[in-house]
């Protein structure tokens, strides 16, 4: 073999290697297998996609862009990290630093350590049904706070409540910017590249599920966005491509 053909092939080992650390969630901890106490034979073969996206106008007024199956219970993944977090940082309960490393790096054992500190499970349904958000056996069902468990559930009618309570705070920029980014560190590193600086996002991955929620600015106001895709019969590469082509296709439509 000659040293052009070794120094291709170690070039590819390392574009290789450096995708594995900067995509945090493709690793064991994530893909493990998991009982999954929702598991019907319908949704064994018949993969289950739900989506919203929003446009919050300056002035207030909204407009949904696109959106499917809003209503539909679904494992959020790490997504449920968006609640452990905005409820952290309300009761200043962990440092900005901190919830950056958690959301950003998507670190289960943060994200669950901060639900125990602050209640648990239960307790974080009561504070979200405080804020106003729908929370009930149809909405939202918690069993961590980091997404883990394939006993979570959410839909992302819920979760967009969350993310419009997100957006209408006072301290909406400097949360919004401890989420990931495209083109820089953390789980969005290396999608989306064509819209840093615009997106800010919580990415969710098990070893069937695939979910991206967060903020969208585009020109016309910030787009909330939710998408879930469960009980996928497709690689995660194939459907994070598909999810950020909707993320494209919606930043487009708000122009």
């Amino acid at each position: 073999m000659n040293t052009k053909r070794c120094l291709l092939i170690l070039a590819l080992l390392v574009t290789q290697l450096s995708w594995a650390q900067d995509t945090t969630e493709d690793t064991e901890e994530f893909l493990a297998d998991q009982y999954d106490p929702y598991l019907t034979p319908e949704k064994a073969v018949n993969p289950s996609y739900a989506h919203v996206f929003k446009l919050i106008r300056p002035d207030g007024t909204t407009k949904v862009l696109t959106s499917k199956n809003t209503n539909l219970l679904l494992k959020p993944a790490s997504t449920m990290k968006l609640f452990t977090g905005w409820w952290a940082y309300q009761e200043k309960a962990r440092t900005n630093e901190y919830l950056g490393q958690m959301l950003r790096d998507s670190v289960n054992s943060m994200a669950q350590n901060t639900l125990v500190k602050l209640g648990g499970a239960d307790a974080m349904k009561d504070y979200y049904r405080n804020l106003g958000l729908t929370m009930n056996n149809q909405t939202f069902n918690p069993a961590d706070g980091s997404g883990l468990s394939y006993a979570n559930q959410t839909n992302c009618g819920v979760q967009i409540e969350l993310l419009e309570e997100i957006r209408q705070d006072t301290d909406y920029l400097t949360f919004r910017n401890l989420l990931a980014q495209p083109r820089k560190n953390g789980t969005l590193k290396k999608r989306l590249r064509n819209l840093a600086g615009k997106v800010f996002a919580k990415t969710g991955t098990l070893k069937k599920t695939a979910a991206l929620s967060g903020f969208i600015e585009a020109p016309q106001g910030t787009i909330v966005f939710c998408v879930i895709s469960d009980y996928l019969n497709k690689t995660l590469a194939r459907e994070r491509a598909r999810i950020d082509a909707m993320v494209l296709q919606n930043y487009n439509l708000a122009r």
